[in-house]
């Protein structure tokens, strides 16, 4: 199954957090070098919204999945090319060509087709965020991740066994500036009803 904007023509940009999509960090590097198979599944809830089936080589990226176009289903399978660019300390970082577009990048998003943020003309959900109130959308993918209460309201989520101290006192602080930003806004609406 594609993503949520299968067969979708909009004039406007889609969000990307509407639409399915496949990180290559998704994919540990050596199941690249063991040529693995198998398949991913996106979910909201407990409600399955799609699935897709991956075959992995050194260099490709292998998906098989069916849409539904005019009431008919149909089987696509896509192979990506993927390169490799040297890292400053050692090392490779390895890239999706896209299939539309042909530039490099990192996540996959399905519609029809899997193809990267740009040919999908997507934007990221944080850009629907009010000015004076940023990264509140960070904080609550922090929570869903950490499976906490979704909601500023509710106590940040208890340290998750292996993550570092250090990265959860970070996440914990930004948390908090989200809530502090989030009250601030919130006093100068009242304020600013007080006054009419």
């Amino acid at each position: 199954m594609g993503g949520y904007g299968s067969g979708r023509h909009a004039r406007g940009a889609g969000r990307s957090d509407q639409f399915h999509r496949r990180d290559l960090t998704d994919f540990p590097r050596e199941w690249f070098q063991h040529r693995r198979t198998g398949t991913l599944t996106w979910s909201r809830g407990d409600h399955k919204t799609g699935s897709i089936g991956y075959r992995l080589s050194p260099n490709r990226l292998e998906l098989h999945y069916t849409v539904t176009r005019e009431g008919e289903r149909q089987d696509i399978t896509e192979c990506f090319v993927m390169t490799p660019t040297e890292q400053p300390l050692g090392g490779q970082r390895w890239w999706i060509e896209c299939r539309g577009c042909g530039r490099r990048c990192r996540v996959l998003f399905g519609g029809t087709y899997f193809r990267c943020r740009q040919c999908c003309r997507l934007t990221y959900e944080s850009q629907y965020e009010r000015i004076y109130a940023p990264g509140v959308t960070r904080a609550m993918r922090v929570r869903r991740k950490l499976k906490g209460e979704m909601g500023l309201a509710y106590p940040f989520p208890d340290r998750p066994k292996g993550m570092h101290w250090k990265t959860y006192n970070r996440l914990r602080k930004a948390d908090w500036a989200a809530q502090m930003r989030i009250d601030a806004l919130l006093m100068h609406d009242v304020r600013r009803l007080g006054r009419k």
